[in-house]
């Protein structure tokens, strides 16, 4: 059986509306319906607290639709680029901003700076490839 079923099963068997778990998680009643058709899923945080609110292990919540699983391996490998693009752009700021107020430095000092702002952003460029 598939997540959106399984959910829609559980909150009919608990008496609860639409409206009451959307509340519940802060979102909108579509948003439960279109999880409980199959038209999209729900991220990791809402997967579980819906298990809390149904009283559902997430293996019995999960186990079963692949989709499912896959668009959440999909949504964490996403994050994660996500979260280290924005490092690798925080890294080469705060490169770029030592090299312009720290003024009177060494030429080989400036040198080392520039070129970790150079490396970085082949770093950049590497991640944005890879994603593509």
């Amino acid at each position: 059986m598939e997540v959106g079923a399984k959910l829609r099963e559980r909150r009919n068997i608990l008496h609860m509306t639409q409206d009451e778990v959307a509340e519940a998680l802060g979102v909108t009643r579509q948003t439960i319906s279109n999880w409980e058709n199959g038209r999209s899923y729900p991220d990791i945080e809402r997967i579980i607290r819906l298990s809390d609110i149904y009283q559902l292990s997430l293996d019995e919540l999960l186990k079963g639709d692949h989709k499912m699983v896959h668009q959440l391996q999909k949504n964490t490998q996403q994050n994660r680029f996500i979260k280290t693009f924005i490092l690798l752009l925080l890294v080469n700021v705060v490169l770029m901003l030592i090299l312009v107020l720290a003024s009177p430095v060494s030429k080989i000092i400036w040198a080392l700076i520039f070129l970790l702002i150079i490396a970085n952003c082949f770093s950049i460029f590497y991640l944005i490839i890879k994603k593509i």
